[in-house]
């Protein structure tokens, strides 16, 4: 019987999506890389059928995928390598893909059922809905498995839905922001939001990763009174830390490197969820500015084509990929998703695909607005 994996509200997958991510690429040039990756370089037959799952993927072929790792799974020795490889392609990879959650799900699910008494299934099925923020599916789950094995999941659920059904503003927006060694640029973005903010009832919440310049003297002359202090860089995971302290109906995340915000941009995003319930995640269009030219250049995320265009009580969104540098969910909804449980974030695996597909297993979707409203500097 297979040894199961302990619980990780955030694992680091990144080795593995970089494993995954190049021989999807580079197909059988990354062959062995793979294989050695995954512990399969002794079992050849298994990694050639991992091999031809992930390559079914990249071409958008998701029956073929599925069918060939049920094979490979046929012998119980390779679910350790199928439970990474599974998490890497439902948490990391799929936000460009054309496969939609609902697959993993179905998947997930299957697997399940032909291996019943595998720990590593059994660790994958109760993984999966935990991640998505299913709580009545995991608990479904977890009250079949052995409570002992898998009591830090039951705690962790019991909480995280309690923590959902409970949720109690206390202001009515929550801008986040994360800063390392940008004083003069934090500077200068906060004291935009506090030109353009429509409403007096918001907290600011910065988090500092381990910033050794005049971040402090900044953060003081502003006022600023909810600072987390990070004794090292972790890069954007630590939103996992600020999301979670939020306070407000609204988070609005704000990249510290924005030097010009819309008037009233906390109302515009606030009024634009309210009409839009379908878009749970909406952002601004950013634009670059150049420092020696003051010219603007348009950031484009994806061409005009991958967007779809909502029109409403007189305001327009577009639907599709979305900037995270302005944008904003309410807490709630945070918490509906169950947060940003299941891997830990970083440039590669960003906050906004977690957000926005764990949003469309629920059937909404994430927008921008669009036009010259933002500014970036560098």
């Amino acid at each position: 019987m297979n040894a199961m994996r302990p619980f990780d509200p955030a694992p680091d997958l990144l080795a593995d999506a970089e494993a995954v991510n190049d021989f999807m690429s580079q197909g059988m040039t990354r062959f062995a890389a793979l294989a050695t990756n995954f512990g399969l370089a002794d079992d050849p037959e298994g990694a050639l059928q991992l091999g031809i799952a992930l390559q079914a993927y990249a071409k958008g072929d998701a029956d073929l995928a599925a069918s060939t790792l049920k094979a490979f799974a046929a012998r119980e020795s390779r679910l350790p390598a199928l439970s990474r490889v599974f998490e890497v392609l439902y948490k990391a990879i799929n936000s460009a893909s054309l496969v939609d959650s609902t697959h993993w799900m179905q998947l997930a699910v299957e697997l399940y059922g032909e291996h019943p008494q595998a720990p590593e299934a059994q660790r994958l099925i109760l993984e999966f809905f935990t991640y998505f923020g299913l709580w009545s599916n995991a608990l479904s789950v977890h009250a079949l498995l052995p409570a002992d094995r898998f009591e830090p999941w039951r705690r962790h659920l019991m909480l995280s839905r309690a923590r959902a059904e409970g949720y109690q503003p206390k202001r009515r927006f929550s801008f986040v922001l994360l800063t390392w060694n940008r004083a003069d640029l934090l500077d200068r973005c906060l004291a935009e939001i506090r030109a353009k903010a429509g409403s007096e009832d918001y907290e600011i919440l910065v988090g500092v990763n381990a910033s050794s310049d005049h971040t402090a003297q900044v953060l003081e002359k502003h006022g600023i009174e909810r600072v987390f202090w990070n004794t090292r860089n972790d890069s954007i995971d630590y939103y996992r830390t600020l999301f979670d302290a939020a306070q407000g109906n609204t988070i609005i995340e704000i990249d510290d490197n924005i030097v010009e915000l819309p008037r009233d941009f906390d109302l515009l995003l606030e009024r634009h969820l309210a009409v839009f319930p379908e878009c749970g995640y909406i952002g601004f269009q950013p634009t670059h500015l150049d420092s020696t030219t003051g010219a603007r250049t348009r950031m484009d995320g994806a061409a005009d084509a991958n967007y779809q265009v909502l029109q409403r009580d007189g305001l327009a969104l577009h639907v599709g990929p979305t900037w995270g540098c302005c944008a904003a969910i309410t807490k709630r909804d945070w918490l509906d998703i169950g947060g940003f449980y299941g891997l830990r974030l970083s440039k590669t695996l960003g906050e906004e695909p977690q957000i926005t597909r764990k949003l469309r297993l629920r059937g909404r979707g994430a927008a921008l607005l669009r036009g010259e409203t933002l500014l970036k500097s560098y």
